[in-house]
């Protein structure tokens, strides 16, 4: 246990530390190298680590998620929409918390991400036999003046067909 508080604690990455915190952060980031030692190879052999992220502030750039199907005419259909009640198809499923860590990106989408997709296409495509292919996408956003604003630019696009 005392390894795993040792981990835990919250030390931002050297890129992420403002020039006024150096003075203290790098000292502990020191201290916790060779405290860890004995047994850093635990986190890279078993893939376990617990990083604290108790006040955690989401990265710069900004993505909302669609779900969309395509029917015979090419024509792409907006089943989902995160914060879009008039499409909310799986809304509950979706947004559920433990569903949420899944495809709710930072500055990449989490490592669950092809796995959530997969499953969302699927599900879209088996509840709607009118389509020909379903996708998974991100729009990047801008938020401002309490609203956010679509910029038209899409990334982490997962699709399939029948």
């Amino acid at each position: 246990m005392f390894f795993g508080l040792v981990d835990g604690c919250p030390i931002p990455e050297p890129a992420d530390t403002p020039a006024w915190e150096r003075g203290l952060v790098e000292p502990i980031r020191s201290v916790q190298r060779v405290v860890e030692w004995p047994v850093a190879w635990i986190r890279t052999r078993l893939r376990v680590t617990q990083q604290w992220a108790v006040y955690q502030a989401p990265g710069t750039e900004r993505y909302r998620m669609s779900i969309e199907g395509q029917t015979r005419d090419a024509v792409w259909h907006v089943l989902y929409r995160a914060g879009d009640d008039d499409h909310a198809e799986d809304a509950d499923r979706i947004e559920y918390a433990r569903a949420r860590s899944a495809w709710d990106p930072m500055k990449a989408p989490p490592e669950q991400y092809p796995q959530f997709a997969r499953w969302a296409t699927a599900q879209a495509l088996a509840r709607h036999p009118e389509l020909v292919a379903a996708r998974v996408r991100m729009e990047k956003i801008v938020i401002g003046d309490g609203r956010y604003d679509g910029t038209g630019d899409y990334a982490f696009v997962f699709a399939r067909s029948r």
